[in-house]
């Protein structure tokens, strides 16, 4: 059986997969009192965060897989 946080990490993984970076932010936060000392899941955990506020301010939905680039073009 796993315990809470544990579980929490795995319910955060597969919402990665899922591309439901909300969800696993929510899961990870759920079981970072057992994985502080965890390097690699401070990464995910710290990437998935830095990932949606990259998207928040690039205006796409965090929700969203999709990513969108406009290019613009001068006369220089």
């Amino acid at each position: 059986m796993l315990n809470p946080s544990e579980k929490a990490y795995c319910q955060a993984l597969l919402a990665l997969k899922k591309k439901d970076y909300r969800a696993a932010q929510v899961m990870f936060d759920k079981a970072a009192a057992d994985f502080r000392n965890n390097r690699e899941f401070n990464i995910l955990r710290e990437t998935t965060a830095l990932l949606i506020e990259v998207k928040k301010e690039i205006g796409s939905s965090p929700d969203s897989d999709r990513l969108e680039i406009k290019e613009a073009f001068s006369n220089g």
